[in-house]
C-alpha cells in the first residue's frame, strides 16, 4: 500500500532550498596570486602569502572578492604576533579551519584514487 501522495512545492510550507555546497579544488588554487599589498613583505610573509594563495580556499576568496588586504593582515599578525586574539576571527572568516569551512559549506572535492589491487585467494577456497 503507498504511503500519502507529495504536496506540490507551491502547497509546501517551507519553501528554502536545499543545503549548497561549493566544492573546491583537491589540487589547490591555480590561480596567480594578488600583489602583497602591504609595503615590502618579509621572506617569512612572502612564503606564506604564496602558500596561502595555493589552498583550496583561495579559489573561494578569489570567487568572494575576499580583499587580499585581509588575507595580508592574517599573514602579518600571524607571524608578527601568534598569540594574537583576532587570529582566530581572522581564519574563521577566511574559512582556514575545517569547522569554519562547514559553516561556509565549503567542502574539498575528494581527488579520483584508482582502486587498490586486489590479490585473490579464490583458488585456495577450492584446494581446502
Amino acid at each position: 500500500m503507498p504511503g500519502p501522495s507529495r504536496k506540490p512545492p507551491e502547497n509546501l510550507r517551507r519553501r528554502n532550498a536545499p543545503e549548497q555546497w561549493i566544492v573546491l579544488p583537491a589540487e589547490g588554487c591555480t590561480l596567480p596570486e594578488p600583489a602583497w599589498p602591504l609595503g615590502n613583505a618579509s621572506p617569512a610573509e612572502t612564503a606564506l602569502w604564496k602558500r596561502l594563495w595555493r589552498l583550496p580556499v583561495a579559489c573561494w576568496w578569489a570567487e568572494q572578492k575576499i580583499d587580499p588586504f585581509v588575507v595580508a593582515r592574517y599573514v602579518r599578525v600571524g607571524l608578527d604576533q601568534p598569540q594574537h586574539a583576532a587570529l582566530g576571527r581572522l581564519e574563521s572568516e577566511l574559512a582556514l579551519t575545517p569547522a569554519s569551512m562547514a559553516k561556509l559549506r565549503l567542502v574539498v572535492e575528494r581527488p579520483e584514487v584508482p582502486a587498490p589491487k586486489v590479490k585473490r585467494f579464490d583458488h585456495l577456497k577450492e584446494a581446502l
